[in-house]
């Protein structure tokens, strides 16, 4: 009797010993954010078009920034609305006013409790006509009901000019991978890229950390051609082979750049033929080279192009016997 009742006992606390390993096993964090954000490109800067009518920009900077905009996810996150002022003390912030705050999820291991919250606020500052704002989604980290630490997943500061943004994404090992950005009315800029470890004892650790530095040469050299550079008269008398017989003439492009999207070809030439395509232009821009099709695109001979560089203008057109890139005096 004394045998079998040891061996009862034993077998007991041997399963009770597996059991608790399953439970901790089984703990998994509530995912948040968008897991396309880790296998996503980005180069360390692109340009934008942030109005409809703004100067046009090229299809690898459309495609960059419509990745980014897929990966912005605060607005389809949903939570319940706080009423009463449970967690505004740990979310409040000097020149900050709180407008709202949403409960995501709130799930607990052991002494730890994750609260998830998804919170608007803006920023007071009499500077500023239209005040900022800052939409964020953190996790507060309670242990035996004591607050302890955050882990701050999103943020996006909207100022009038001008976007910080934040952008993570948190799986159910507690992993956090955040991507930095900044943008004004020209350019986004990848900022920052950042691996955090949040533990089921609610301990984070940041696991890496990768400043995306500014090369300010390499920047300068693009030389960014703005809208308002752009919106001018230019000219230019170049050799070419006349339309009429073949005779090599001087022919003059004369160019008035009415928006970022069209232009006007006046022509200067000794003989009538040279003139058949003249009038409106059509302007697209390609990594800062404009180029202008009018009604004889069809072959691209009529076709040409603008550039601004190291402070001066050039134009390029097959029309020309010099195909290469020539100075165009802007008026």
């Amino acid at each position: 009797m004394v045998i079998l009742l040891v061996i009862i006992t034993t077998g007991c606390k041997k399963s009770y010993q597996v059991d608790k390993k399953i439970e901790n096993k089984l703990f998994q964090f509530t995912e948040i954010g968008n897991k396309e954000l880790l296998t996503t490109k980005f180069p360390q800067q692109w340009r934008v078009r942030p109005y409809e009518n703004s100067f046009p920009i090229s299809e690898s900077d459309a495609i960059n920034e419509s990745n980014l905009n897929k990966l912005d996810y605060f607005d389809n996150v949903k939570g319940k609305l706080l009423k009463n002022k449970k967690y505004i003390s740990f979310m409040t912030e000097k020149g900050f006013r709180l407008d709202s705050i949403f409960v995501v999820d709130s799930i607990s291991n052991k002494k730890q409790s994750f609260i998830y919250l998804k919170t608007s606020k803006t920023i007071e500052d009499p500077n500023y006509d239209f005040p900022p704002t800052v939409h964020q989604i953190d996790i507060l980290v309670f242990e035996n009901s004591q607050f302890s630490r955050k882990l701050n997943i999103y943020t996006k500061k909207s100022y009038p000019f001008a976007i910080d943004l934040k952008l993570g994404y948190f799986n159910k090992d507690g992993n956090l991978f955040t991507k930095e950005f900044k943008t004004d009315e020209e350019n986004t800029i990848f900022t920052k890229e950042e691996h955090f470890k949040l533990s089921n004892d609610g301990l984070i650790i940041k696991q890496n950390s990768t400043i995306i530095k500014e090369n300010k040469s390499s920047i300068a050299k693009k030389n960014i051609l703005k809208e308002v550079d752009l919106i001018g008269a230019y000219k230019i008398y170049a050799p070419a082979v006349s339309n009429s017989n073949g005779e090599e003439i001087s022919l003059g492009y004369f160019i008035t750049i009415k928006s970022s999207t069209k232009a006007i070809l006046s022509i200067d030439a000794k003989y009538s033929e040279d003139y058949g395509c003249e009038g409106e232009y059509r302007l697209t821009n390609n990594e800062n080279v404009i180029h202008a099709k009018g009604k004889c695109d069809q072959d691209s001979v009529d076709d040409f192009y603008l550039k601004y560089e190291n402070g001066k203008y050039f134009i390029k057109s097959k029309r020309f016997i010099n195909q290469d890139w020539q100075e165009t005096i802007k008026e």
